[in-house]
């Protein structure tokens, strides 16, 4: 993409604003939970000690350490992760929305600066045209070739030609302040040069899958996937755990598998007092749902979530191909307004060298090279509005095809 400004980056200087430093908090924000997520998954270990002083008996105490860890490719843990990667996710495209809206916002409002200091010279240049025109008439009135009502209707011109200049000085004001609390300082804005190239439709459509509506429709049904296949996991698997202890002397050790939690656990321990009978056991537990009407109901449930989601999914495939086909045209369309815009210059630059030619032969007046010139300016303004919007057009469909305009990641 190209530069913004001729000696400018105007990237840079949204990179550089309050806006997207908060973007940016959240980005970071997001990938700590994600971090958090991943943590769960390592294996935990902690201190352990237990007493007791039963009523008729001797007392114990035994000290040790014991974890956990997630061993299994399911289980809450597994499921925190998978939720919590799908929430990064979406959080970059968020960002990414974000972050290409603070820049067409920054690039509108950059834009609106120049264009408002092109209407200012505008208005200055009508106002002295109004003033050149005025005086004239009353030169005419003097010698008796104008009436009381030409002079009335030249200064009620020139009353509308101060106003104008009036207000588009507080315009050119307000542009500049509104750019300034977009990009948390003040800058000079130059002309914008256009982009060379321009994406095809071909080349629009085939981003389809990039854009981040269409990303976030897909991460919407890997959610729903993802619910469901918890829940037959959930149905099927049985409710199984197994434990192995050992014990010598005072040192005992013990392993735990819990397969619906998929979760190793692990302890050892030394009795300081009252130490256990030496020996192994082996202990297995199972229930098998043979018959749960809530699962089975939960189980529909996800199914229909997952067809709702590519339901979803499929009608913003659709609306993002419309998208980009309304805003190709659209593109197609700036430029050609710019190709209009430019003839009218030529045009307006021919007239004003007629009018310079007049008069230097004694055939026009000023008042005529004074109004080319002013049409002249008017035909400059009405171009530079033109790039405005192809340029603003051009980003747009960038935007809609899914790029991140501030670069970084895709």
């Amino acid at each position: 993409m190209p530069a913004l400004a001729q000696g400018a980056d105007l990237r840079a200087w949204v990179r550089e604003s309050p806006a997207y430093q908060e973007v940016a908090l959240q980005k970071e924000a997001a990938r700590r939970s994600l971090e958090s997520a991943q943590a769960a998954l390592l294996p935990s270990l902690s201190p352990q000690a237990a007493y007791s002083r039963p009523l008729v008996g001797q007392e114990s105490l035994s000290l040790g350490v014991g974890g956990s860890l997630a061993l299994l490719p399911w289980g809450p843990a597994r499921n925190a992760l998978d939720a919590a990667q799908r929430s990064y996710r979406q959080a970059l495209l968020q960002a990414r929305s974000q972050e290409n809206a603070l820049f067409q916002t920054a690039l509108s409002q950059y834009l609106g600066v120049y264009l408002a200091r092109l209407d200012l010279e505008l208005a200055q240049k009508r106002l002295a045209l109004r003033e050149a025109q005025l005086q004239a008439v009353r030169d005419q009135r003097e010698k008796g070739q104008a009436t009381f009502q030409a002079v009335l209707e030249a200064e009620s011109a020139l009353s509308e030609a101060q106003a104008a200049l009036f207000q588009a000085e507080l315009a050119l004001t307000l542009a500049e302040a509104r750019l300034e609390a977009t990009l948390g300082r003040k800058m000079e804005v130059s002309p914008l040069p256009l982009p060379e190239a321009l994406p095809g439709l071909e080349e629009a459509l085939a981003a389809l899958p990039r854009r981040p509506d269409v990303l976030r429709a897909r991460l919407a049904l890997e959610e729903a996937e993802a619910l469901l296949a918890q829940a037959e996991r959930d149905r099927l698997l049985p409710q199984l755990t197994l434990s192995l202890q050992a014990q010598e002397g005072g040192w005992g050790a013990s392993l735990g598998l819990n397969l619906t939690q998929g979760t190793l656990s692990y302890a050892a321990q030394y009795a300081l007092l009252g130490g256990g009978v030496s020996g192994t056991s082996f202990q297995a537990q199972a229930a098998f749902p043979l018959l749960a009407p809530s699962q089975e109901a939960t189980l529909a449930l996800r199914a229909q979530g997952v067809e709702q989601a590519r339901l979803a999914l499929k009608n913003a495939e659709a609306s993002a191909l419309l998208d980009l086909r309304s805003k190709h045209q659209a593109l197609l369309q700036a430029k050609a307004q710019v190709e209009v815009a430019e003839k009218a210059l030529r045009a307006s630059e021919n007239s004003l060298e007629v009018a310079q030619k007049r008069l230097q032969a004694g055939t026009g007046t000023r008042l005529e090279v004074m109004q080319a010139e002013l049409g002249l300016l008017q035909a400059r303004r009405t171009l530079e509005g033109a790039k405005a919007a192809f340029l603003q057009a051009y980003y747009a469909l960038r935007d809609a095809m899914g790029e991140a305009l501030l670069g970084g990641e895709e």
